[in-house]
């Protein structure tokens, strides 16, 4: 799958908001500036798409076996998946309906939702989207379809829900954590009441294998070797194909995706690389509560400037302490 372009008008907290989705992209930033809506936003209307594909799928394989089935255009079956995501593409308060846009290979797609959860969609990628169907779809006996989409669709881990093999295999080998849909050893024996930390990367393995990946603060229960060991996980599986958008408060995660966008070598970083992938990082800023904005950092270096808000809060950790120096000084 080639680069989407992502675009959006109202959309939560963000008056205007553009990214392109490469095949590793990370949304880093303080929470409520967006960067979970724009993901989720995405997943949801490629998802809808995808669903839509499908149901259509479908019908043209029933009417290719000689079967009577009511004929509905897939813009129709669009529209009525979308309203099991209403919820996933928020109108920013005070405005009448948002706007969002994705562009991919050329051809473009709009979806309008109002504030009373109608839409409306637009473009000619849904078009093309019916016509990939109907040129690649494969009838089988006994009721098998299957066809190529015109793109496979950015899923979170509940809308995925299938196995992902390579996760459960870098487990085993970077943590000597091993998983069944039932268990989780570490070190041969069973544990009972594993870490946040292997719960969280134990669901990455038993529900993370779809083509392309959604994954909000996976680095929110690892430690920093933790983080490590994922990030060259990430880069090596997109360089095989694996798609991934990551939403992340996380400097530290961060700054080592950009460390091996940016090597020359990335193997000497430990990272099994097949062909080299594309990555694009987006910083989201509040403004304020309800007023945000993204702005895309420059990886060339190798090197990110930590967030604002972090550096704040590290000013008065580090005041903080020092005024805890000088009382307990002051009273010896």
């Amino acid at each position: 799958m080639g680069a989407v372009l992502f675009e959006g008008w109202n959309l939560g907290p963000l008056e205007r908001v553009s990214v392109e989705v490469a095949r590793l992209t990370l949304f880093v930033g303080v929470n409520r500036a967006g960067k979970s809506i724009v993901a989720r936003s995405l997943a949801a209307v490629t998802t809808a798409l995808y669903r839509a594909s499908v149901e259509y799928a479908k019908a043209l394989a029933e009417r290719r076996r000689g079967r009577s089935v009511k004929e509905r255009p897939l813009s129709e079956l669009f529209l009525q998946q979308l309203e099991d995501f209403a919820l996933e593409i928020p109108v920013r308060a005070g405005a009448k309906s948002v706007v969002v846009k994705l562009n991919y290979g050329g051809r473009v797609l709009l979806v309008e939702k109002d504030v009373l959860g109608n839409f409306k969609v637009g473009g000619d990628l849904v078009e093309a989207a019916a016509k990939q169907v109907e040129e690649s779809l494969r009838v089988g006996r006994e009721g098998f379809f299957d066809f190529d989409p015109l793109f496979y669709p950015w899923s979170t881990l509940e809308w995925c829900n299938s196995l992902y093999p390579a996760a459960a295999r870098w487990l085993a080998s970077a943590f000597d954590i091993v998983v069944s849909q039932e268990a989780v050893f570490e070190g041969g024996v069973e544990v009972r009441n594993p870490s946040s930390m292997v719960v969280s990367l134990a669901d990455l393995a038993r529900r993370g294998g779809c083509r392309n990946l959604v994954l909000e603060e996976p680095e929110a229960h690892l430690h920093d070797d933790a983080v490590f060991e994922f990030a060259k996980f990430l880069y090596a599986e997109a360089s095989r194909g694996k798609g991934f958008l990551v939403t992340t408060h996380s400097d530290l995660l961060t700054a080592w995706v950009a460390a091996l966008a940016a090597h020359p070598n990335p193997g000497e970083l430990g990272v099994d690389v097949g062909e080299r992938p594309s990555v694009k990082v987006y910083r989201f800023h509040l403004r304020r509560v309800g007023d945000a904005y993204a702005e895309e950092l420059d990886l060339r270096g190798g090197e990110v400037d930590m967030d604002e808000a972090q550096l704040r809060v590290l000013e008065n950790l580090e005041r903080a302490l020092r005024a805890v120096k000088n009382a307990l000084r002051a009273g010896r």
